[in-house]
């Protein structure tokens, strides 16, 4: 049940503040923001509490459960994209650093997260620029890369620094895209850094270079 400030007391509605602001700091590294739809939904649930409409009378509260309510934060870059894709909000923010362990490989080559076909897609920091640094120090044969951007698909960059580290001399890539008409589009803005790769964006044939490695 809420309860007014009164109730609750001065010194547990302060430590709600400041439990809330400590989670944000220590928060998964991506946000995708909810849809005013969903948000919407969540918002009339909880005013069918008891007590809500107590806790709707208190300004700085009020603020703590929109902000909480308004966004799903994730640990992995990929369910962030679909997610964002899903909701129709295709943007995902990135609120701090994040070192990106390497995947579980499937084939010669390792990617991080897809581009689908004909979709686009922003990575933008919130209050960075942050940096995402991509390991992969536990292959020493494969190349790799950050995102594949499939055909029609474009993927927007802002205000973030990539960093590749691996233990061996493999070829390392930010981003593959397809070739001729139609290929997936990279764009990278404002402060945006990459170190570490050995090429930023590499065309590949999309049906025969993932399967057969990009040596």
């Amino acid at each position: 049940h809420f309860g007014s400030r009164a109730a609750l007391g001065p010194t547990v509605f302060t430590a709600l503040e400041v439990d809330y602001a400590a989670s944000r700091a220590m928060s998964l590294p991506f946000e995708v923001e909810l849809g005013l739809e969903d948000l919407s939904i969540y918002l009339w649930v909880l005013r069918q509490a008891p007590g809500a409409d107590e806790v709707y009378r208190q300004e700085a509260l009020r603020k703590i459960l929109v902000a909480f309510l308004s966004s799903e934060r994730f640990i992995d870059l990929e369910h962030a994209v679909r997610c964002a894709l899903a909701r129709h909000k295709p943007v995902v923010h990135l609120l701090r650093d994040v070192t990106l362990p390497c995947p579980l490989s499937t084939g010669r080559m390792i990617i991080w997260c897809s581009i689908p076909s004909d979709s686009c897609v922003t990575l933008v920091s919130r209050g960075g620029p942050w940096r995402i640094r991509q390991s992969c120090t536990e292959h020493s044969t494969q190349s790799f890369s950050l995102f594949m951007v499939c055909s029609g698909a474009r993927l927007c960059t802002r205000d973030v620094h990539f960093e590749a580290v691996a233990n061996f001399d493999i070829p390392a890539y930010f981003a593959i895209v397809g070739m001729g008409e139609g290929a997936g589009v990279v764009d990278m803005l404002d402060d945006v850094q990459t170190l570490g790769y050995t090429c930023v964006v590499r065309r590949v044939d999309m049906d025969d270079g993932i399967s057969a490695g990009l040596g």
